[in-house]
């Protein structure tokens, strides 16, 4: 199975991904009262979705970064010592791109891990959107009757979807407070993916890539996630190969999302070099 869905760390360095998160994407809903309701005549009795919304988000992730849903790390994969090396030392400054791409001057998160692991190879927690109340120009005083929040988790590939799930929706419920009805709705899911670097087709993507870019390919993970890689490995036991040409600066899923025609014809080449060095 060939993917090119996947990234490289800069123009001039070629990759090759062995690891992607998985995900569960969630809809958290709390009802309160039957319908709106005026601040004025019921506020201080009245449950109120959002607020019942803000401090069941408060409570699964603190702002450290540590996600509180019990048992959501006790499958986690310890890194390797060579991933652990190269994630420490950073030779390649990925560190420094990834603040200058965000545009931010320090990073947040498990500050006791560096920032590729958490990345790429911790369980995260996102909070998407939050939808409900008045949000339109003026002043509306209303208790909003229902509350919604989307939210996601990147997985580890030994982290299962559906088990994650179930922990996620039993700590959500756990965290409500008494008086409103909460529902966790499953939008999508998937699974994480490990490959094996060394395999045949593997190997013949990178002798492309070098013939490309004139230097050896890196080997590293994404924190993204493609979900049909897990099934093509597992289901069909067939090899995967994750080698994409995207560049950091693409703004993926942001206006002005981009795709750079010098990468698009580096692309092509590649691709034609993999295919005859696999045949």
């Amino acid at each position: 199975a060939f993917i090119c869905d996947t990234g490289i760390p800069a123009k001039d360095i070629p990759a090759l991904i062995y690891g992607l998160r998985g995900i569960i994407y969630t809809e958290v809903e709390v009802r309160g009262a039957k319908r709106d309701l005026h601040s004025g005549e019921y506020g201080g009795v009245a449950p109120n979705p959002l607020h019942s919304l803000a401090i069941i988000i408060a409570g699964l992730k603190d702002a450290e970064g540590h996600i509180h849903v019990p048992g959501l790390y006790d499958k986690v994969r310890k890194p390797t010592a060579e991933e652990l090396k190269f994630w420490h030392e950073d030779p390649l400054h990925i560190n420094e791109s990834l603040l200058e791409e965000m545009g931010v001057s320090q990073f947040t998160g498990e500050s006791e891990y560096p920032p590729m692991e958490r990345m790429w190879a911790r369980p995260t927690l996102e909070v998407h959107g939050i939808i409900g109340g008045f949000v339109g120009e003026g002043a509306k005083t209303v208790i909003p009757a229902v509350g919604r929040a989307k939210i996601s988790l990147r997985l580890p590939p030994d982290v299962k979807s559906e088990e994650a799930f179930t922990l996620f929706e039993r700590r959500v419920k756990e965290l409500a407070p008494a008086g409103v009805e909460v529902i966790v709705h499953k939008v999508h899911g998937g699974e994480g993916v490990m490959v094996l670097p060394d395999s045949p087709p593997i190997q013949a993507a990178a002798a492309a890539l070098k013939e490309t870019f004139g230097k050896e390919p890196i080997y590293i993970r994404e924190g993204g996630s493609i979900p049909i890689a897990a099934l093509f490995y597992e289901v069909l036991k067939a090899p995967v190969v994750l080698m994409g040409f995207g560049l950091p600066d693409d703004n993926l899923h942001s206006p002005n999302e981009k795709y750079s025609l010098t990468q698009f014809y580096k692309g092509i080449r590649t691709v034609a070099s993999f295919l005859q060095k696999l045949a």
